[in-house]
């Protein structure tokens, strides 16, 4: 009798505390929305900005085909802190992904330079053109299905916002 009610002592103990520590994982990031590591969707570029504490670059190029405004901001807070653009309308897409320092984004080995854009390496897959380019610490990558002489517009107009 004393060791079954040893047994349940421990197992109301252990269920008390399994508890408190799911409690408090999901109470933690409600109350400090800045210990999540994100994909977090954010409204603005000056929302991002806030969170990131970098302002985004961001190409001032923007054909009609994309429409005015992104259709979706996201930031990454950790390992390296990244926002993700894109702009979407009908089959024309435009991804930027921008991030602080680091090593240089996965690229395949066959990839080379984009003729007039310094610190570039371009490549196609798909319907898709790829480029990365270094800006002021920065690594962005670009991925749209707009033809390649647009990379180049997009990369002679980035800007911070």
């Amino acid at each position: 009798m004393d060791r079954l009610k040893g047994l349940l002592s421990f197992a109301l103990v252990a269920a008390g505390v399994l508890l408190v520590l799911r409690g408090l994982h999901v109470a933690v990031p409600v109350l400090f929305p800045e210990t999540r590591q994100g994909p977090l969707a954010v409204a603005s570029l000056d929302e991002a900005r806030q969170r990131l504490g970098f302002a985004p670059i961001v190409p001032a190029y923007h054909p009609a085909a994309l429409g005015d405004k992104p259709v979706s901001i996201s930031v990454l807070l950790g390992p390296v802190p990244t926002v993700i653009i894109v702009w979407r309308q009908g089959a024309e897409s435009l991804s930027l992904v921008q991030q602080r320092g680091g090593r240089k984004p996965d690229h395949p080995p066959l990839a080379q330079p984009l003729a007039d854009v310094p610190d570039s390496t371009w490549w196609m897959a798909g319907s898709q053109n790829h480029l990365i380019v270094w800006r002021v610490g920065y690594w962005i990558e670009l991925t749209t299905t707009l033809p390649a002489r647009d990379l180049r517009r997009f990369a002679d107009t980035l800007t911070q916002q």
